[in-house]
């Protein structure tokens, strides 16, 4: 079975950046080890905290695509 909670996940697998981004972000926004937050990649995704210094690197973020010129 698949682990959804980045949190769980980052302490049950090999440590990576992207595994600890995902992580830091889901705990900002109230998930833990045992709890995983209703609606949290929504939030990491809506996120205003301009100063946080994950910001640009938050995970579930919407990639805008550039048209060609």
């Amino acid at each position: 079975m698949r682990n959804h909670n980045p949190v769980a996940r980052f302490y049950s697998l090999a440590p990576t950046r992207t595994r600890a981004i995902e992580a830091k972000c889901a705990e900002c926004m109230g998930c833990t080890k045992d709890h995983l937050e209703k609606g949290f990649k929504k939030e990491i995704r809506n996120c205003t905290a301009l100063s946080c210094a994950l910001y640009f690197f938050r995970p579930y973020q919407i990639s805008e695509k550039i048209p060609p010129q």
